[in-house]
C-alpha cells in the first residue's frame, strides 16, 4: 500500500509534455508513474525484467518502448526517479511529517499535563529537614488515619439520578472541549456508566472518574489527528499545487 494514497498529476503540464506518446505509451507511463508513488523512495529498479512486468508487457515489447518512456526518468545509483514526480514526493513526505511531529508533540504535552494534575506530592529530604522525630511520627499517624478513611469509603454505582454537573462540563471545556463535545461526552459517560455491570461499575469517585474519562478522549482524539493528516488527500494537492505553479513546466511530467 502506497504511503500516500493520491498521487498529483497536473494535466496542462502532462498533456504538454507527452503530446507525442501513443495511447500505448501513455498507458504505460502513467503505470510507472504510479508504481513509483507506491515505492518508499518514489523510485523504479533499474531492471527491464521488472518494469515489463509492472506495466504487462513482453520484454520485447519492453525494448521498443523503453527509449521513449525512459526519457523522462534519471538513472542514478540503479533507481530510475521522474523528477517532477520525486520533488513533490519528498515535499508531501516533509509536509506528512512535519504535522505528524506536531501532532505527537501535541499529545505529548496534553499526556504530561494530565499526569501533572493526576500526581501526588512527593515530600524530599530538603522539605523534611527541620522536621523533628516526633513531628514525623505525627504527621505520618495522620496520612495512616486519613488513608484508614478513604479506604474504608465506599464506592456506588452511576443511576439515572445522577447527572453530569456543569461544573464537570466547564473543567472539560477548560481542557480543550467544545461546550457541544463536553455535552456529548457526558450522555456518553451517563449512557455508559448506567450500562456497565460487574465490580468495575462501582467508582468511589464520580468526579475522578470523569476527569479520567476526558483525559482518555482527548487522547485519542490527538491520535487520530495525527492519521486525519495522513489520510487528508487535500494535504498531497495543495503541495502540489504550490510546487507546480512555482517550476511551471521547466519539468517534464
Amino acid at each position: 500500500m502506497a504511503n500516500y494514497p493520491a498521487m498529483p498529476l497536473w494535466s496542462d503540464a502532462y498533456i504538454a509534455d507527452t503530446q507525442h506518446l501513443t495511447n500505448e505509451e501513455h498507458g504505460v507511463y502513467l503505470r510507472l508513474l504510479m508504481f513509483a508513488w507506491r515505492t518508499p523512495d518514489c523510485s523504479l529498479p533499474d531492471d527491464d525484467k521488472r518494469l515489463a512486468l509492472m506495466v504487462g508487457v513482453t520484454p520485447k515489447k519492453w525494448d521498443k518502448l523503453k527509449t521513449s518512456i525512459m526519457s523522462f526518468w534519471d538513472l542514478d545509483g540503479g533507481r530510475w526517479t521522474q523528477k517532477k514526480q520525486l520533488k513533490v514526493f519528498q515535499a508531501v513526505s516533509k509536509s506528512v511529517n512535519q504535522k505528524r511531529s506536531a501532532g505527537e508533540a501535541s499529545w505529548k504535552a496534553k499526556a504530561l499535563k494530565y499526569n501533572d494534575q493526576g500526581s501526588t506530592a512527593v515530600v524530599t529530604d530538603e522539605a523534611t529537614a527541620g522536621v523533628t522525630a516526633g513531628q514525623r511520627t505525627k504527621t505520618k499517624t495522620n496520612i495512616q488515619k486519613e488513608d484508614t478513611k478513604v479506604s474504608s469509603k465506599k464506592g456506588s454505582r452511576w443511576t439515572e439520578k445522577d447527572h453530569v454537573e456543569a461544573g464537570w462540563i466547564d473543567w472539560a471545556i477548560e481542557q480543550g472541549l467544545g461546550r457541544q463535545e463536553a455535552q456529548s461526552q457526558a450522555d456518553s459517560f451517563s449512557d455508559y456508566w448506567l450500562a456497565a455491570t460487574g465490580s468495575k461499575a462501582t467508582k468511589r469517585d464520580w468526579q475522578a472518574t470523569w476527569r479520567n474519562w476526558i483525559r482518555s478522549s482527548l487522547q485519542r482524539n490527538s491520535t487520530q489527528q495525527v492519521k486525519r493528516v495522513l489520510d487528508d488527500n487535500s494535504i498531497i494537492d495543495s503541495i502540489a499545487a504550490e510546487l507546480i505553479e512555482e517550476a511551471g513546466r521547466a519539468e517534464k511530467w
